[in-house]
């Protein structure tokens, strides 16, 4: 059964500073760091390689996808669901799910990957476009 927009929830999270939101439905999981295994002449904002639940998941430094200096010691990692792509984000920290109650849901034209922006009580999040990052990902690696 499909949830309604009004039940629509948000994972908010922080990089640099900054916070971010995730839809909640294209979220699998958040996972302490893992170790990464090194993926041959990717780009440097991919970690790595690591291994959740038997399969293979790509690993991106948010923080250097978004041409930002890299987390020294990401605290999180945000796992998509595999009907979007095998692949994580390191974050700086997650900081909690929000309903769309819980945030006023404004228009952003900022940059190619955000969908809008959401304010919240911890103050703005932009809510990230995850299926434009998944092709520029797919893109960095050709």
């Amino acid at each position: 059964m499909q949830s309604s927009a009004k039940d629509r929830k948000f994972l908010i999270f922080e990089v640099h500073g900054s916070l971010y939101a995730f839809d909640l439905t294209l979220v699998s999981e958040v996972v302490d760091p893992l170790p990464c295994w090194p993926i041959p002449l990717a780009p440097d904002c991919f970690s790595g390689a690591v291994q959740i639940h038997g399969s293979i998941v790509a690993v991106i430094d948010l923080a250097a996808f978004f041409g930002l200096s890299q987390n020294r010691e990401p605290s999180k990692m945000i796992v998509l669901v595999k009907d979007v792509a095998a692949l994580a984000f390191q974050v700086a920290r997650v900081i909690r799910i929000a309903t769309l109650q819980q945030a006023e849901v404004q228009n952003s034209s900022e940059d190619d990957f955000t969908l809008s922006r959401l304010v919240l009580a911890e103050g703005e999040a932009r809510l990230l476009d995850v299926h434009k990052m998944v092709l520029a990902a797919e893109d960095m690696m050709k």
